[in-house]
């Protein structure tokens, strides 16, 4: 009986989703196992993997189907197949050797916690994307533990914090008889995983950060923002309306109402998100990347050091 399952969904991303896969298994246990679910791909995506990764369990979805369903497509799998634990998992990732390792290891010291992976960037692996986040003392955003400082920075074991995220983290399936799958109607896309880890913490599952469990994630492929590139209207207009962008108004409210403290700090989250969009928006186009990325920077110490 398998242990683990790995659920990765992917839609019309075959090169991207083959890297993935061949790093995945130079790394993957004997008892864990991969799920993968296809929302009808028509670049070859599926016959690919059925030739070059037999041993994949390969689920077919339709064009439908966005990041929430088709993860609980594998969920579902993976309670088949009657796995202890899953992990969500970006067909953008590439894995280190440490990582499944460390996330079981880390699994026997917390048993009842869902457990992140820390992520550095493809492209500048020594560098920390995410290591956690944490509520906002003055409103009810998150903000970014370690943002782009260097890996040297993290201790050893394991980092409590009041968010995670879907790229690659260890859900006890007990999560999921508790609380339900993933919200697939209300957040097709984006804060899907933030939805359900609110409430894996609200039934009293702690979130931690395995800290030397490393996934390596292309930060390119992964949904769209306005911190990458200078912006048109026509590119503003897609982050205010895509089911890929986190400053999606629809979701973001519905998130934000949510999980609000009150209806004052909903307010002044909503507005303060926007602001903060518009002020990205403009400064981007003002400085050239090397000052924004810093100015990025001092901002995320400083709300680390209140």
């Amino acid at each position: 009986m398998a242990d683990t399952a790995l659920v990765i969904p992917t839609f019309n991303r075959r090169r991207t989703l083959l890297l993935a896969l061949s790093k995945l298994f130079d790394f993957l246990p004997a008892d864990h196992q991969v799920i993968v679910v296809d929302s009808g791909s028509t670049d070859g995506t599926q016959e690919i993997v059925k030739r070059d990764f037999p041993q994949v369990h390969l689920l077919q979805g339709d064009s439908s189907m966005w990041w929430a369903a088709a993860t609980n497509l594998g969920v579902r799998k993976a309670q088949a197949l009657g796995c202890k634990q899953m992990i969500t998992y970006n067909d953008d990732n590439v894995a280190t050797a440490p990582l499944f390792a460390k996330l079981a290891l880390a699994q026997e010291i917390s048993p009842r916690s869902v457990i992140g992976a820390v992520c550095c960037y493809l492209d500048r692996p020594s560098t920390i994307f995410f290591a956690g986040r944490m509520r906002a003392k003055g409103t009810d955003r998150w903000y970014y533990l370690d943002h782009d400082s260097s890996l040297s920075v993290l201790h050893k074991g394991l980092r409590q914090v009041d968010m995670l995220h879907g790229m690659c983290t260890l859900f006890p399936m007990a999560v999921f008889h508790q609380v339900g799958l993933f919200d697939e109607r209300a957040f097709p896309q984006v804060f899907a995983d933030d939805d359900l880890l609110m409430r894996a913490k609200r039934a009293g599952f702690s979130l931690q950060v395995a800290l030397e469990a490393v996934v390596l994630n292309d930060r390119t492929k992964t949904g769209d923002n306005p911190y990458d590139h200078r912006l048109g209207p026509g590119r503003i207009f897609q982050l205010l309306v895509s089911r890929k962008s986190t400053f999606q108004i629809a979701a973001r409210t519905r998130f934000l109402w949510r999980y609000r403290r009150n209806f004052y700090f909903f307010c002044k989250t909503w507005w303060f998100d926007y602001l903060r969009l518009v002020t990205i928006v403009i400064t981007r186009w003002l400085l050239p990347f090397k000052a924004f990325h810093w100015l990025g920077i001092q901002w995320g110490q400083r709300l680390q050091r209140r």
